[in-house]
């Protein structure tokens, strides 16, 4: 198993129920788990297409999530 913590933004707040959004969410996941595995346990649709980041680097949907590590996870934003 590993723990990580999990950072919602935007609208994606709306997904968890008492989402706080100063502590975040702590997470408990089983090793080797991705971050498309991290979005479906917290109910986050794929037509969201969430846009995830930990420690300023972009992931994709198949990366592990990492140990330890805080996800980032935000809606993306188009504008004119």
């Amino acid at each position: 198993m590993i723990t990580i913590t999990v950072k919602l933004f935007s609208t994606l707040r709306k997904c968890v129920p008492d989402y706080d959004p100063e502590r975040g969410i702590a997470l408990d996941l089983p090793s080797g788990a991705t971050v498309e595995s991290v979005l479906g346990q917290l109910g986050i649709p794929d037509s969201k297409q969430p846009f995830v980041t930990c420690q300023g680097r972009v992931l994709k949907l198949t990366d592990q999530a990492p140990i330890g590590g805080t996800l980032h996870i935000f809606q993306p934003v188009a504008g004119g």
